[in-house]
């Protein structure tokens, strides 16, 4: 009886275990041996006959060893960006990046970081804080009422607050090596769900293009179910990538690897993470396997992963330079940055052969500098050069420019000043009179800039669009500047007006004042003036006849052929 008692219920674990789906094959031998022998036995003092002999034969051949999980690894795929395009495949460690998921850690690790990101800054004032007077409201007996203290008491509304908020530190504990853990777990349930996406090359992109950002986005939330948002981890600072993301306005946000915590790598739908940074991230929690704490800041972790194919990019290390520069300076260096990108762009074109490379440098050069006479042209006139584009077809076109209006605003008020000092002094009248002059020479700076400024714009447009094969948008430019280089040609003719009339109003200061040097500086300022409006004039009308005879040439040919 005794014998079955213990041999039933034997026999039934035998039997639930027998209907696993376990691989005898991929089992050790003694594994398999444990499993498929029956677990009943008599109990009984007397020597087994089978004691001595197995009954299965375990061969060399069949025995696979099991690896420890701390010795398995797995393939990780290798992608470029921009593109995406997978590269190659890299082996990482099985407790890397594929551990099992543990939400009891996940949950313990974000509530350890958003315990250490409260502030604790809460505070009220106690009785013994509120000023006020200590001397005691009312009477503590015979008014009837409740008894009270003074007007600093809590039960007052203006008093002190009792049991209120203090500050404090809301930081929990969580064991280093637990922590560890949490990283890990949170990058291998993003590798198992196939949401970690890792990079070879450096993040970055040759402009803060948001268009090539987007398509980028887009088509990894395609490939990863089509909704959600990304995280870009970077080793370093990617400026263009950054101020893309800003633009974009998608949700989607880069951090360096020291700034991401669990929580970050939990949230959104998928990470995408540079191979130096994910390395990084991987040897600074690892405490739990090496038993060696290595703090995140630690030099020899941060490996340099610099942008390699864009540094041969020919002006990549100009426009980084002017990302990193401070907002309030940028748009004042943009201008020189592009000229100095477009000069060497241009002139290592000229070196290459006739082909697509040398075309691409060389509209690509135009179009820099096209863009650099824009921005110039909005720093002059405090108009952008787009907005400009939609009036200037206007007879009063540049009375539109706010610096214009400001300077127009200052001419009237000093000729109302002027007037208004005639009556008493006429020295005073004359000395706002110049100061008119200056502004109206100033105003004429800026006018003839502007032109001069818009005609080298559509100049530049006109030989990206030839370059490019687009001959109507090129014809379009070319006519646009033709009357851009007219207003040159009047708006100068009026600027060294504007100087005669402020050299002739300085010699009228001078004799108001009786000052016989100023006023012979002042005519030989008048001299100058006059030689240089009247070359200008000369100049232009030698080049207006010149016009008219190659006009006149090209006519001629026509005529014949009729």
């Amino acid at each position: 009886m005794a014998t079955t008692r213990i041999s039933v219920p034997l026999r039934g674990v035998s039997h639930q275990l027998s209907r696993l789906s376990i691989r005898q094959a991929a089992l050790p031998a003694r594994c398999t041996k444990s499993i498929t022998s029956s677990f009943a036995r008599p109990i009984t003092t007397s020597t087994c006959s089978r004691a001595a002999v197995s009954p299965i034969a375990a061969s060399a051949d069949t025995f696979v060893p099991v690896k420890p999980f701390e010795e398995q690894t797995v393939l990780a795929t290798i992608h470029q960006f921009p593109s995406l395009e997978p590269l190659r495949f890299e082996t990482f460690p099985a407790n890397h990046l594929h551990l099992p998921t543990r939400k009891d850690i996940l949950h313990r690790a974000v509530i350890y970081e958003g315990d250490m990101t409260r502030l604790g800054t809460a505070s009220t004032k106690n009785r013994y804080e509120v000023r006020g007077s200590a001397r005691k409201m009312r009477p503590q007996k015979g008014s009837g009422r409740a008894r009270i203290g003074d007007v600093k008491s809590p039960v007052i509304r203006s008093g002190g607050v009792s049991h209120g908020p203090r500050p404090r530190d809301f930081s929990t504990e969580l064991q280093k090596k637990v922590y560890d853990l949490a990283w890990r777990t949170a990058l291998s349930y993003r590798f198992r769900r196939g949401e970690l996406i890792i990079v070879d090359n450096a993040m970055e992109i040759e402009s803060p293009s948001t268009r090539l950002l987007e398509h980028v986005l887009k088509y990894q939330a395609k490939q990863r179910g089509g909704k959600g948002k990304s995280l870009l981890v970077t080793l370093e600072e990617r400026p263009m990538l950054e101020l893309a993301l800003e633009e974009l306005e998608s949700g989607d946000q880069t951090l360096l690897w020291d700034e991401v915590d669990v929580k970050n790598l939990l949230e959104g739908s998928r990470v995408l993470i540079e191979r130096a940074a994910l390395n990084n991230i991987l040897l600074s929690h690892q405490e739990d396997l090496t038993h060696k704490a290595i703090q995140p800041w630690h030099k020899g972790l941060v490996r340099s992963s610099p942008a390699e194919d864009l540094e041969s990019t020919i002006g990549w290390a100009e426009f980084r330079g002017l990302m990193l520069t401070p907002p309030t300076e940028m748009d004042a260096a943009r201008a020189d940055a592009y000229e100095s990108v477009a000069s060497t762009r241009y002139a290592y074109a000229e070196t290459l052969p006739l082909g697509p490379a040398r075309s691409e440098l060389m509209i690509s050069a135009y179009n820099l500098l096209a863009e650099a006479k824009q921005y110039q042209f909005a720093q002059r006139t405090g108009m952008p050069f787009a907005d400009y584009t939609r009036i200037q077809n206007r007879r009063n076109a540049t009375s539109h420019f706010p610096r214009i209006q400001a300077l127009d605003y200052q001419i009237t008020t000093k000729t109302q000043l002027g007037g208004t000092a005639e009556e008493t002094s006429r020295v005073a009248a004359e000395t706002h009179y110049v100061e008119v002059r200056e502004l109206e020479v100033e105003k004429q700076d800026i006018i003839f800039e502007s032109a001069l400024l818009a005609a080298q714009v559509q100049e530049h447009l006109a030989e990206a669009h030839s370059l490019a094969g687009d001959v109507a948008a090129a014809e379009v430019a070319l006519a646009r500047a033709s009357v851009q280089r007219t207003n040159v040609d009047t708006h100068e003719l009026e600027q060294l007006s504007a100087r005669v009339e402020l050299a002739k109003q300085k010699k009228s200061l001078a004799h108001a004042k009786g000052d016989w040097k100023a006023q012979q500086e002042a005519q030989e300022e008048i001299t100058l003036a006059n030689q240089a409006l009247e070359t200008a004039m000369a100049e232009q009308e030698a080049l207006s006849e010149v016009e008219e005879v190659d006009e006149a040439q090209r006519e001629q040919p026509a005529e014949e052929k009729r």
